[in-house]
């Protein structure tokens, strides 16, 4: 067998010998999902990425480079894994990185509450020989609970320095980087037993020297990993594997039963070691109303008057709340600078430039800053708000069985959840969905009827000019539409399995004001400098188009369509336009039109359905070539676009029918 170092192992090695001082340090921040990775990651390097309470909020590596104590560290926030053993694509993501880049510190977060299961995978880390730190968070929640981790026994335990950290009060945030400077290998390893540690060193006296985490990759050939088997066969070539596969076989025959099996059972065993030496139950508290709290969330009777509550105070806030302050800048900004740009600038191109109906102040910047902004960051509030309890899984989990229905399950059903946030990061998490069925089904159902958060919340303030009524039959409508379509997917696809169904509910908690102010912030912040630019590109487009006769003539070629058969203004040409560029521009223009009266009541219901469902964002688009592949992600963007024009005129003339809104 040739023992030939590959391009990856030659730089590890070569990285590790230069000296400390000489190169950059990478500390890696491991975990399970949702035990504050990010968090700890924002607390170390002053960055901001997005921190909820529930899973899947980082999807990809994140890096930023720092100085600590004089020494150039990058700090990296990885996605969530359970263990070595990968059972999804997110793990294989952060395996395939631990196991090829050099690590020099390893951060391991453990959320409190499920101590046990963050234990299996930090028997995997200190099998890598990879200095680690233990960041354990929500000893709180524990205490409450009537358990008390002493985190001086863990540490004594593994071997490892172990550190609170509590993100409110920045506690334990020193404490770690100071570890992180100080940081050692453990001598304290896991133990199989003789039979199976035997089997593990001859296992890896197959593999060669310069293969990363030898007696790691050992251990899961012996534990029957089979994407540990893909990942040799990638680094190391077919005939390597084959003969290492043939000599594999006898090795595993000789056990009594499956390795696999034993394996776990010593694990585990080693694991309720731990936790009894480590944990104090002398004294115990009654249930908190959280848990009471969550179990309603998620309870068929109850569940739905809850989420029927949480969709009321959204919509009074976005409608009233951010309906004052919108009313109170355009009094106190917008009419007045319109009013001394008329009486300085004269009526004729530059006047229309600037002011007219597609002006780079009118339609762009007040149209951004004035007219969308206090929407959006009323509805960010309240996003966080739910973000930062943990509702959202509990939500999934009373969806489930509606959901089942359309072929969806697990993760998938978290995804379309997530798609109220923001489509493209939904389509993205849909990647750890092992069925092609059901994760087509996901991205065709997060791209056509459901808004994201900035089209859900200036949806809700348009409706909201014209009443609830209004608000309950578009988002009826569209509700209705989402199922149908996935009812068709599901009875007309061919099933190649469904995903196993795994969620790990989060403690419902009351969230940390600040932490909401500052996700707020960020997402305020993103929001303007992702689309201030293209609304203004998109008001320059339309003035453009507008003095060279372009829109007239676009306007008069889709008027059978436009009025006919959607009943609408021509007007919503230029909406339906700006839908192209941003729907956030696209719903403030339409929110003007309300307010001008250029809408009817019908004519407005109908108008937030089609913009609703009418071409993905780009984003959104590209997310969906990525997840299922070019053509079939083009495909998907036609036929929801054709659709959004025929269920919306449906829509229209069953309301002109129905005469919804009149007399």
């Amino acid at each position: 067998m040739k023992d030939e170092a590959s391009p990856k192992a030659k730089r590890r090695a070569e990285d590790k010998s230069l000296p400390a001082s000489g190169r950059l340090r990478r500390v890696a921040i491991v975990g399970l999902p949702n035990t504050g990775k990010s968090q700890l990651f924002n607390d170390i390097t002053g960055d901001y990425t997005l921190v909820s309470n529930y899973p899947l909020t980082t999807l990809e590596i994140y890096r930023k480079r720092i100085s600590i104590h004089g020494q150039k560290y990058e700090i990296i926030d990885t996605p969530g894994m359970h263990s070595l053993y990968i059972h999804s694509e997110e793990e294989i993501t952060v395996r395939e990185f631990l196991f090829n880049e050099p690590i020099d510190v390893l951060i391991q977060c453990i959320d409190a509450n499920r101590l046990k299961q963050s234990l299996l995978f930090t028997l995997d880390l200190l099998e890598l020989d990879i200095p680690l730190i233990i960041s354990l968070n929500a000893v709180d929640e524990t205490e409450q609970q009537g358990i008390k981790i002493s985190t001086r026994k863990l540490s004594e335990i593994l071997g490892v320095n172990v550190i609170e950290h509590i993100a409110q009060i920045n506690k334990g945030t020193e404490e770690v980087k100071a570890a992180v400077a100080k940081a050692a290998t453990t001598n304290r390893k896991p133990g199989y037993g003789p039979d199976l540690e035997r089997k593990i060193g001859e296992i890896e006296a197959l593999l060669p020297k310069d293969t990363p985490f030898r007696r790691k990759t050992a251990f899961l050939l012996l534990d029957g990993d089979p994407l540990i088997q893909e990942w040799l066969k990638d680094t190391r070539g077919d005939g390597f594997y084959r003969e290492l596969a043939e000599k594999l076989r006898p090795i595993k025959k000789e056990s009594l039963g499956r390795p696999s099996r034993e394996l776990a059972k010593r694990r585990t065993d080693q694991i309720n070691r731990i936790v009894a030496e480590a944990t104090d139950k002398t004294f115990r508290k009654p249930t908190p109303f959280a848990q009471t709290f969550a179990r309603l969330c998620r309870h068929p009777i109850f569940g739905v008057p809850i989420l029927a509550g949480v969709v009321l105070a959204t919509y009074f806030l976005v409608v009233e709340v951010a309906g004052l302050i919108e009313a109170l800048l355009s009094a106190v900004l917008v009419d007045p600078l319109v009013r001394l740009i008329s009486s300085n600038v004269a009526p004729g191109f530059w006047n229309d430039l600037l002011i007219g109906p597609y002006g780079l102040l009118t339609l762009g910047l007040f149209n951004a800053f004035v007219t969308v902004l206090p929407i959006l960051s009323v509805f960010f509030l309240m996003m966080g708000f739910l973000e930062d309890t943990g509702y959202l899984p509990n939500l999934m989990v009373l969806t489930r069985k509606v959901l089942s229905k359309i072929g969806l399950s697990g993760n998938s059903i978290m995804s379309l959840i997530l798609g109220f946030g923001c489509k493209t990061m939904a389509t993205l998490t849909t990647k750890g969905i092992a069925s092609r069925k059901e994760r087509l089904i996901a991205v065709f159902l997060i791209a056509f009827a459901i808004p994201c958060s900035a089209q859900l919340a200036i949806d809700m303030a348009v409706l909201g000019r014209v009443g609830f009524k209004a608000f309950l039959i578009a988002y009826g409508t569209l509700i209705v539409v989402e199922f149908a379509a996935g009812l068709i997917l599901n009875k007309t696809m061919k099933d190649d399995g469904q995903s196993f169904f795994l969620q790990e509910l989060p403690p419902i908690r009351l969230p940390n004001l600040r932490g909401i102010m500052k996700k707020t912030a960020y997402r305020i912040y993103w929001f303007l400098k992702e689309a201030v630019p293209i609304f203004l590109i998109a008001a320059a487009a339309l003035f453009i188009v507008d003095k060279i006769g372009l829109l007239d003539l676009l306007k008069r070629a889709l008027r059978p369509i436009v009025v006919t058969w959607l009943g609408q203004p021509l007007d919503i040409v230029e909406v339906l336009i700006l839908s192209l560029a941003r729907h956030e521009a696209a719903a403030g223009l339409l929110l003007g039109m309300v307010d001008r009266g250029a809408l009817t009541y019908i004519q407005t219901i109908t108008a937030v359905v089609i913009t609703t469902m009418f071409v993905p964002c780009f984003a959104n688009i590209v997310a969906m070539c990525r997840q299922l592949g070019i053509k079939t992600g083009l495909i998907i963007t036609a036929a929801i676009n054709i659709s959004s024009f025929i269920l919306a005129g449906f829509l229209n003339w069953t309301l002109v029918f129905l005469r919804i809104g009149v007399g």
